[in-house]
């Protein structure tokens, strides 16, 4: 029983410290301050299985996150053009990584209209609808269309997407995106940390 505790502890530490973090914990002086309008997001339908079953936890948080790496990138993609001859788009994740937002509530589109960023901390704002539709859909046209053996649409959420640059030396980015804001202690805010390029 002691071993396992031994095992477990620093495996915890690990969570801890790697789902989310404290923004005074990742401000860098040294890295971008910028409060700039976005004009290239992109938003996309993409099945809620890949936030469930694909994306570390440790990557997102209430609908905010990253994606890291290219792997990751193309399963997502993958789920969203499976039924289309669409080819990704080209991400170069040594410089860049995206960082993404969408309701996890309810389906509404979704877009990144600016991004704040102070000592290398992102903090997108976000514009979307209020529909306040189901993710799953609505659940008697699901109870009909199965009782009627037809192919159910799988959940879907619409996520807008945005490329922020890496923070290294030689290069000023973003350090951490910004998940859950605390007004009474801004440096206390919750942050994922930007990992090291893939």
């Amino acid at each position: 029983m002691m071993r396992l505790l031994l095992i477990l502890l620093p495996l915890l530490g690990l969570c801890l410290t790697g789902c989310t973090a404290t923004m005074a914990r990742y401000c860098d002086e040294t890295a971008v301050t910028v409060q700039a309008e976005v004009k290239s997001t992109q938003s996309l339908d993409i099945p809620v299985r890949f936030f469930k079953e694909e994306l570390p936890e440790r990557y997102q948080h209430k609908g905010l996150g990253i994606i890291n790496d290219q792997e990751t990138f193309l399963k997502m993609w993958n789920l969203y053009a499976k039924e289309a001859t669409v080819l990704p788009p080209s991400v170069d994740f040594r410089d860049y990584v995206l960082i993404f937002v969408y309701d996890p509530n309810y389906y509404n589109h979704v877009e990144i209209i600016g991004l704040n960023v102070w000592q290398g901390i992102a903090n997108p704002i976000v514009r979307k609808t209020d529909w306040k539709l189901s993710i799953e859909g609505n659940q008697q046209m699901r109870k009909i269309r199965e009782a009627e053996g037809a192919k159910l649409p799988e959940p879907k959420v619409n996520v807008a997407f945005q490329q922020v640059p890496r923070h290294r030396p030689g290069q000023s980015g973003v350090t951490a995106l910004m998940v859950e804001g605390n007004a009474d202690d801004p440096g206390e805010s919750l942050v994922i940390p930007i990992p090291e390029k893939p």
